[in-house]
C-alpha cells in the first residue's frame, strides 16, 4: 500500500466548521493522500441538491479550496479500476449484498493504484480485497 484513497464522508468532515480533531490528524500525520473523482461527484451532487443560501456556500467554498489543494492527487476511473469494481460488485452480490456503484469505484480505484480508502463506512469496503482504514479512530 502506498497512501490513502480518501472517501466521500472524510472530505465532508474536513470542510465541515468543526471537524473531528482525529480525522484532522490523521490527514495532517499522512502526505500521501488521493481523491476520486466520484468522490468530487458525490460531493458536487450533494451541494446540487441543497438549497441555495449561507450554508450551501460556505460548504460549496471548503469543498472548492480542499479539491484545489488536492488538484494533482485526483484519480480518474481507468478501464483497470472499471473492472475491479465489476468483480466487487458480482462478490458481493454473490454473497446476499449490495454493494453501490460509487463505493466499488472507489474501491476498484485503490485496487489498482494499490491504496488503502480512508472512510467512516468501513463496512462498505468489508471483504473487498483492499485495506481500509477508519479515521475517527486515528490515534
Amino acid at each position: 500500500m502506498s497512501g490513502y484513497l480518501l472517501d466521500t464522508n472524510v472530505v465532508s468532515e474536513v470542510v465541515r466548521s468543526t471537524p473531528h480533531l482525529r480525522v484532522v490528524a490523521f490527514l495532517m500525520e499522512h502526505d500521501d493522500l488521493w481523491l476520486s473523482s466520484i468522490v468530487i461527484h458525490e460531493l458536487e451532487y450533494g451541494l446540487q441538491r441543497m438549497a441555495h443560501g449561507q450554508r450551501r456556500a460556505s460548504l460549496q467554498d471548503g469543498l472548492l479550496g480542499f479539491i484545489a489543494e488536492y488538484e494533482d492527487h485526483i484519480l480518474p476511473v481507468e478501464r483497470v479500476g472499471a473492472e475491479w469494481a465489476a468483480r466487487f460488485r458480482a462478490q458481493a452480490q454473490r454473497s446476499g449484498r449490495t454493494l453501490d456503484l460509487g463505493d466499488a469505484l472507489i474501491a476498484g480505484t485503490a485496487k489498482t493504484h494499490d491504496l488503502a480508502v480512508a472512510t467512516r463506512n468501513v463496512r462498505d469496503f468489508d471483504s473487498l480485497g483492499v485495506t481500509v482504514i477508519n479515521p475517527w479512530e486515528f490515534s
